[in-house]
């Protein structure tokens, strides 16, 4: 993979002053679709498939032209069953079940990368008095606020449909439980068809 001028999502998101603004809606959503992408061609296409263990921000390096390229994938079987680093980003059967990883729990950190990207929100696990991101997010989408729910660095725009469908699939992704959430090939194909409405 080419490195050359690629900062992670993370540092775009949470660490640059200007990332707030460098990253409008339509650059937000063409990385939520190509990170799906990345990971359904882990999942679905390398073989054998490859878990990536910990889908994160600071994990989806961006390039230049704002497109999204996983990094650090597959190896989750290096980590330890620590929460540092973890938290927030897999699921609780992660934490129950001794495989740990899994594809659907690598659907529910992208889910989290989602609520990231729509809230421009990090998703503060280990803060004290802080609720994660999840809990946060969940309540807002059920109930339909999405003027709660959307980054503030950033105008809402005139039509704020595809950041609805953006905020729903974030919420079937981690919203659910590993039986009932979508696979990585549903979610990729609404959001690259989300970011293809936007051309």
């Amino acid at each position: 993979m080419e490195f050359g001028g690629m900062l992670s999502l993370d540092f775009y998101l949470h660490q640059n002053p200007d990332g707030g603004a460098l990253l409008d809606w339509s650059r937000r959503l063409r990385i939520a679709a190509g990170a799906a992408r990345g990971l359904e061609y882990l999942h679905k296409v390398a073989s054998p498939p490859v878990i990536h263990g910990c889908v994160k921000p600071s994990n989806i390096l961006v390039d230049v032209k704002f497109c999204a390229r996983l990094c650090d994938y597959g190896l989750h079987f290096l980590a330890s069953q620590e929460r540092q680093g973890l938290a927030g980003y897999v699921d609780e059967e992660y934490w129950l079940n001794k495989s740990g990883a899994s594809k659907e729990c690598d659907v529910f950190g992208l889910g989290v990368v989602l609520l990231e990207l729509l809230s421009g929100r990090r998703s503060d696990y280990y803060q004290e008095n802080v609720i994660n991101i999840v809990q946060w997010a969940l309540p807002l989408i059920k109930g339909l606020k999405f003027s709660e729910l959307f980054d503030t660095r950033l105008a809402i725009p005139f039509n704020i449909e595809p950041l609805v469908r953006l905020a729903r699939v974030a919420l079937a992704c981690v919203g659910n439980s590993r039986p009932n959430r979508p696979c990585i090939a549903q979610v990729a194909t609404i959001l690259t068809n989300l970011e293809m409405d936007l051309y």
